[in-house]
């Protein structure tokens, strides 16, 4: 649903139930003369966007409530930013030339957020750029910062909101986050990003790691026929989370296909690929002209099936390699890593 406003703002809010004070957004983007703002937020389950115009500059918005909490600020791809819907006035500043270090002030939420951006998220962007070679210390070291600022700000949903990526980047930290989250207050942790965060400590927690066994399914493959992981036991199965979207999934596809030719007999491809039902014939297509090798399966519900949600699948491609007894022996974004444990098994 698209709503036409009055002169408004362009961002990605983070949004709350309805409240019996308006949240009245309002300020001045440098450079961003006529052009639209767009808000992107849910309610009960549906995508809203509302687009506003500001005249010399400068807007005006009344914010909806959104399921999540959240609401975007769109104004030039990719770039965006986010803030808090919260009661009173909310204030932005900043330039169109950088839309995704607007600040965002007023309410305690927002200020707490725009602290966290103004320490932390933006300074390590600019270091990014000034020390392009220094990628992976660089992330650790953001790493550091973000839950510092977290451990300071228990009270704060935007620490509850900033664990939860860091847990979804680096679940290998899972006992140090999950020990964070219980320190938070408990309206903290009752709020929406407060369950999300749980939720998703919840699955990592039980999620299949190498040594345990992976869990069965049935799904369908391209020609709807079901295809069960048990039927498979007594091989070596490579399980390839996927999707026709993913251009690291499609580049891989070359050394997929060479893989499975050299152990064919051995290993066993199965992909499961994150796909709409309405990208059905694209996944189709895709394994087709791709000559995608093994029973090509899809849950048909995006990232969010239940397959992918229990495997605790958030990047693609992600491939786990099973022995003949079902059990995990690699979990890994790379085919390099299931090439050399293939070398050294025995029992192949």
């Amino acid at each position: 649903m698209k709503r036409l406003l009055l002169p408004g703002l362009l961002f990605l809010l983070i949004c709350g139930p309805a409240w019996a004070q308006p949240c009245q957004v309002s300020g001045t983007i440098a450079g961003i003369g006529t052009k639209p703002i767009i808000f992107w937020y849910t309610q009960q389950g549906q995508r809203h966007a509302d687009t506003v115009r500001a005249t010399n500059d400068h807007f005006t918005y009344l914010a909806h409530p959104s399921d999540d909490n959240r609401i975007s600020l769109f104004i030039s791809a990719p770039r965006f930013t986010y803030f808090w819907y919260e009661p009173g006035k909310v204030l932005v500043t900043g330039t169109a030339a950088q839309p995704s270090q607007l600040a965002i002030t007023g309410t305690p939420e927002n200020n707490v957020l725009n602290q966290y951006n103004q320490t932390v998220a933006w300074k390590f962007t600019q270091l990014r750029k000034e020390q392009p070679t220094a990628e992976a210390s660089m992330r650790e070291q953001e790493r550091q910062a973000t839950l510092q600022f977290i451990k300071g700000h228990l009270a704060a949903r935007t620490s509850a909101y900033l664990l939860y990526w860091e847990l979804i980047n680096q679940e290998r930290y899972f006992a140090d986050y999950e020990r964070i989250f219980k320190q938070m207050t408990p309206a903290v942790q009752r709020s929406a990003q407060g369950q999300t965060l749980a939720a998703q400590l919840a699955q990592v927690r039980n999620q299949p790691l190498v040594g345990r066994p992976a869990p069965a399914f049935t799904l369908a493959d391209t020609a709807g026929t079901p295809v069960a992981l048990a039927a498979y036991r007594g091989r070596y199965v490579l399980l390839d989370f996927w999707g026709h979207w993913c251009s690291p999934c499609i580049k891989a596809m070359p050394q997929l296909k060479a893989l499975a030719e050299q152990r064919a007999g051995q290993l066993a491809v199965i992909g499961i690929a994150a796909e709409d039902a309405s990208h059905a014939a694209l996944w189709k297509k895709a394994v087709r002209s791709h000559q995608v090798p093994g029973a090509q399966l899809s849950e048909l519900q995006s990232d969010t099936g239940p397959v992918t949600r229990q495997y605790n699948i958030h990047a693609f491609p992600t491939y786990l390699l099973l022995d003949r007894a079902g059990i995990i022996r690699v979990r890994t974004n790379d085919l390099g890593d299931i090439e050399r444990e293939l070398l050294t098994a025995k029992d192949l």
